[in-house]
């Protein structure tokens, strides 16, 4: 259930950033956004060749990592359009990164299943959590 949390918040958040990038302007908003997205591309790839749970573990920790540094790049984004919270049609400079995100995140629940044999590990706990308190840090 906690990685149905991570997965929903993570894709709230993807949605928000989406639309929070109104104005002519969208290099920022394709910048973040793209960031978002190679970051969760490469937490999916590390957990689909996972292994172990430090494996895992890894993956988490890595993708928690990046998160914390996109967030108050998307927290100042999401602060400077708050018009756009109610989502609407996206930019067309966004499509091409929002189909991938999509794309993605249509994958997420299989990807957290993968991580399900290694739950009860503390340290996989502990990433989780990392992770979950990285996410709200988008906010």
């Amino acid at each position: 259930m906690r990685g149905q949390r991570i997965s929903v918040t993570a894709l709230t958040v993807m949605l928000l950033v989406f639309a929070c990038s109104s104005g002519n302007d969208y290099g920022e908003a394709v910048d973040v956004n793209t960031r978002f997205v190679d970051a969760m591309e490469t937490y999916m790839q590390g957990i689909d060749g996972a292994d172990s749970a430090s494996a895992v573990v890894d993956a988490i920790d890595a993708y928690a990592e990046e998160i914390e540094k996109l967030a108050p790049e998307i927290k100042a984004l999401a602060a400077k359009h708050p018009e756009w919270k109610d989502i609407g049609k996206v930019p067309e400079e966004l499509r091409p990164v929002q189909e991938r995100a999509a794309a993605l995140a249509a994958q997420i629940p299989a990807t957290f299943m993968k991580t399900m044999k290694y739950m009860r590990d503390a340290e996989v706990q502990e990433a989780h959590k990392r992770l979950q308190a990285a996410m709200a840090r988008m906010q």
